[in-house]
C-alpha cells in the first residue's frame, strides 16, 4: 500500500511505541514518580572502575570514566523500561539484554516499513563519496632495512637516490622485502594496511614518474616511484544499491534508537556524585606489568 511507503510513517510508529509505552505503565505510574531517580554512586562509580580495570588492566582515564558513567544511567534507563514493560518475563538473561530488548524493539519498527525509492536517492546523493570507486596508485619502491643498517639508512637512502636519479636500475638496489617491490593500482586501505597511514599518505602527493623519499614506514626507509594515478570515480546508484539500502536502513535505526532514547532519558531525574567523579578521576592511572 502507498501509505506504508510515506517516508514519515516510522516517525509515526515511533511516536505510537512511546505512547504504548506510557499507556502500559500508567497503573503503576503513581507508585514510581518518587522512585524515578538513578543514582550514581561513589559504589557504583568504583564498581564501574574496577570492571574497566579487569578488563583493560589499568583504571580509566577522565573521559573514559565519563563515558563509563554515561553508559551505565543509558543501561539503568533502558533496563528500567524494559522492566516495566515485562521483558523480564521467563528471560533469564541480565541488564544489559534487557536494554538491548528496548533497541530491538525501536529496531523492528523502524525497520517495518521499506525504504522510499526518492529517500535512498537523496540518501545516496548525500553520500556518493562513500560509494564512488577509490582512487588507486601503482608505484615501485626501493627499500632499505633500518634493523640491518642501523645508523647508516639514511645516508644510503641518500645514495640510492642520487643512483636513481642517474639512470641506475632499481633492481641493483636495496634490500630484499618480502611483500614485493611493485604494487599495481593499490587503494589507500591496502597501501595503509601494508605501510601505515603516514606512508599512504605521503605516497599520495608524490608525483609521477620520479624517484622520491626516502618515505619512511615501520619496516625502514623506502625510495617511492609512483607509475601511474587513478583517481576516485563515482558510481551509479543501481551499482550499489543493495549498499545504499543496507547504509540507509542502519541510518534510519540508529536516529530511532536516539529519538525515542532522547524521550525515554526525560523521564528520569538522574543524580551522580560528582564529588566521587571528580576523586576517581584524579587517581594516577598505571599500565599493568606483566
Amino acid at each position: 500500500m502507498k501509505l506504508f511507503k510515506e517516508p514519515l510513517l516510522h516517525f509515526v510508529l515511533l511516536g505510537a511505541l512511546i505512547f504504548a509505552v506510557n499507556a502500559w505503565r500508567a497503573p503503576r505510574r503513581a507508585a514510581e514518580v518518587a522512585t524515578a531517580r538513578i543514582e550514581v554512586t561513589a559504589a557504583v562509580i568504583e564498581r564501574l572502575c574496577a570492571g574497566y580495570a579487569r578488563q583493560f588492566n589499568r583504571g580509566p582515564d577522565e573521559e573514559e570514566l565519563q563515558g563509563l558513567v554515561t553508559a551505565h544511567i543509558r543501561e539503568e534507563v533502558l533496563c528500567r523500561e524494559a522492566l516495566a514493560l515485562g521483558l523480564d518475563r521467563d528471560d533469564t538473561i541480565v541488564r544489559r539484554r534487557l536494554a538491548q530488548k528496548m533497541e530491538f524493539l525501536t529496531d523492528d519498527i523502524a525497520g517495518a516499513v521499506e525504504p522510499d525509492e526518492a529517500a535512498l536517492q537523496k540518501f545516496f546523493a548525500e553520500n556518493a563519496a562513500r560509494y564512488a570507486k577509490p582512487a588507486r596508485v601503482s608505484f615501485r619502491h626501493v627499500y632499505l632495512s633500518k634493523e640491518k643498517r642501523g645508523a647508516n639508512a639514511d645516508a644510503a637512502a641518500k645514495e640510492a637516490l642520487a643512483a636513481l636519479g642517474k639512470g641506475v636500475s632499481d633492481e641493483t638496489m636495496g634490500d630484499a622485502f618480502l611483500h614485493g617491490f611493485e604494487f599495481a593500482e593499490r587503494e589507500p586501505e591496502d597501501i595503509t594496511a601494508l605501510f601505515g597511514r603516514e606512508f599512504a599518505a605521503q605516497v599520495a602527493t608524490l608525483p609521477e614518474g620520479a624517484w622520491s623519499g626516502p618515505v619512511a614506514s615501520s619496516y625502514g626507509l623506502h625510495l617511492v616511484r609512483v607509475e601511474a594515478r587513478a583517481e576516485s570515480k563515482p558510481v551509479a546508484f543501481d551499482a550499489v544499491r543493495a549498499a545504499v539500502v543496507r547504509d540507509f536502513n542502519e541510518a534510519r535505526r540508529q536516529t530511532a534508537n536516539r529519538e525515542v532514547f532522547a524521550r525515554l532519558r526525560e523521564r528520569y531525574q538522574v543524580a551522580v556524585d560528582e564529588a566521587a567523579l571528580t576523586k576517581a578521576a584524579a587517581v594516577p592511572k598505571k599500565t599493568a606489568q606483566r
